[in-house]
C-alpha cells in the first residue's frame, strides 16, 4: 500500500512536476542583434518619448549591389560617418519617419499607415537625433560587453541625407557590410515600420586608424579625379530680377506690355544651382556679340582664385523670370521712372553694357522676351 503524502511534501512535489523536463533558465550571451534592439527602444524613448517594441532584428553580410535593392520606397537614407571617413547607412520606412515627426511635432502618433511621399531635409534633421542616440548606445552597449565587433560598431554618427539609391554607391566603399534587418510596433500598434543599420563590415585596421584614412588611392588618383572634375557639366540659371504679382495680373499680361526691372539689377544678376539656390551674384554684359554675365567672385564661398567667367545667353532668353522672390524689397519700381546711373562697365576688357535699342527701356523688358522663361 502506498504511503500517504503528508501535507509538507505537497508544495515540493508541485514543485518538481512543473519542472520536470524544462531545463534550468539561462541568460543568452549578449549580442550584436540583441543590443541593437534595445539601443532602438531606448533611443526612442530617449529622443522622442515614443514607445516603441522592436522585433529580434537579422543579421546578415551583404554588398552595394543588393544593398541598393534592400533601400524602402519613400524611406529616409541617412548616411552616418565613421572614423577615418568610413561610412554606413540607416533607412528608415515611412512610417518610422512618421511616427518620429508625429510625436515630436504633435505629441502622439497618428494610428494610421504614412502616406508615401519623398522624405525632405527637415524629415531628416527631425530623426537625426534618433539615429544618433541608437548607434551610441549600440556603440557603448557592444564596447562594455566586449562584442568582437564592436570595433566595427564606433564612432558613426549622423551626417546627411542621401537624394536616391543610385547616390549609394557613389558615397559607400565597395567593401562588405554587415546589415541589420528589425521590425518595430510604434506606440501600442499605432504604427508598424521596419529599419535597417548597415555598417562596414570588417574593423578598420589599426594603420588606418592612425593615419586617419580609410583608404590610400593609387598614384594619379588625385589627377584623374581633377580631370574628371573639371570635366563635369554644371547647370547654372542667371536670374537678372524677379517680379511679384497676383495670377491675375499675370493672365492679364499681353506682348508689348512692360516689365519693370530697376538699372540695379544688371549690377545683381542672381547666379542659382537648379534648385534655385543662391551661387552668387554677377555683373550683366556682353562678350563676343552675346550677353554674358562676369562673376563677382568677391562673395564665392570656397574659392582662392576664379578668372572671369562670361556665359554666353540668346538675346531672346535674356528676359526676366516671373517667379515669387524670396525677398521682395518694397512694391514694384514704377516703369516710367527714370533708370538713374547705368553701372559703368567701360573698364572691363572686352566686357560691355549690352547695346540697348530704342525699344528697349533700362528700366524694362518687353513681354515676349520674358514670356519664353514665363511659360
Amino acid at each position: 500500500m502506498a504511503e500517504s503524502m503528508t501535507t509538507d511534501d505537497k508544495p515540493s512535489a508541485l514543485r518538481r512536476k512543473a519542472g520536470a523536463g524544462r531545463p534550468p533558465p539561462e541568460i543568452g550571451a549578449p549580442t550584436a542583434t540583441k543590443l541593437l534592439r534595445a539601443a532602438i527602444m531606448q533611443a526612442a524613448q530617449d529622443m522622442a518619448g515614443l514607445t516603441v517594441v522592436a522585433g529580434q532584428p537579422s543579421e546578415d553580410r551583404i554588398t552595394l549591389e543588393p544593398l541598393v535593392e534592400a533601400v524602402p520606397p519613400h524611406g529616409l537614407m541617412a548616411l552616418v560617418e565613421g572614423p577615418a571617413g568610413r561610412y554606413g547607412l540607416v533607412l528608415l520606412d515611412p512610417d518610422v519617419i512618421a511616427a518620429l515627426i508625429e510625436v515630436q511635432t504633435t505629441g502622439k502618433v497618428v494610428p494610421k499607415p504614412a502616406a508615401p511621399r519623398t522624405p525632405t531635409r527637415t524629415d531628416a534633421i527631425m530623426c537625426a537625433d534618433f539615429i544618433d542616440r541608437m548607434l551610441e548606445l549600440l556603440e557603448t552597449k557592444a564596447t562594455e560587453a566586449g562584442l568582437d565587433i564592436a570595433p566595427t560598431l564606433e564612432g558613426h554618427r549622423y551626417a546627411l541625407a542621401l537624394p536616391e539609391a543610385g547616390a549609394i554607391p557613389m558615397t559607400l566603399e565597395d567593401i562588405p557590410y554587415r546589415q541589420f534587418r528589425v521590425g518595430v510596433d510604434i506606440a501600442g500598434g499605432a504604427k508598424r515600420g521596419e529599419m535597417q543599420v548597415v555598417l562596414p563590415f570588417d574593423p578598420l585596421p589599426a594603420q588606418m586608424k592612425e593615419t586617419g584614412h580609410a583608404r590610400s588611392d593609387p598614384p594619379g588618383f588625385a589627377r584623374a579625379l581633377e580631370g574628371q572634375v573639371n570635366a563635369s557639366h554644371a547647370e547654372l540659371r542667371a536670374t537678372l530680377h524677379r517680379v511679384e504679382m497676383t495670377l491675375a495680373e499675370a493672365m492679364a499680361l499681353v506682348e508689348g506690355d512692360l516689365i519693370p526691372v530697376p538699372a540695379e539689377a544688371l549690377a545683381r544678376v542672381a547666379v542659382e544651382d537648379i534648385h534655385g539656390g543662391l551661387v552668387c551674384h554677377a555683373r550683366l554684359g556682353q562678350s563676343e556679340g552675346q550677353r554674358a554675365i562676369r562673376i563677382d567672385i568677391d562673395g564665392l564661398p570656397g574659392t582662392a582664385e576664379v578668372g572671369t567667367a562670361s556665359i554666353g545667353v540668346a538675346a531672346s532668353k535674356a528676359g526676366p523670370s516671373l517667379v515669387q522672390p524670396r525677398d521682395t524689397q518694397g512694391a514694384l519700381p514704377d516703369p516710367l521712372a527714370d533708370p538713374g546711373d547705368v553701372p559703368d562697365f567701360g573698364a572691363l576688357d572686352d566686357f560691355e553694357l549690352p547695346g540697348l535699342d530704342e525699344s528697349m527701356d533700362l528700366a524694362a523688358l518687353e513681354l515676349g522676351q520674358a514670356q519664353e522663361n514665363f511659360c
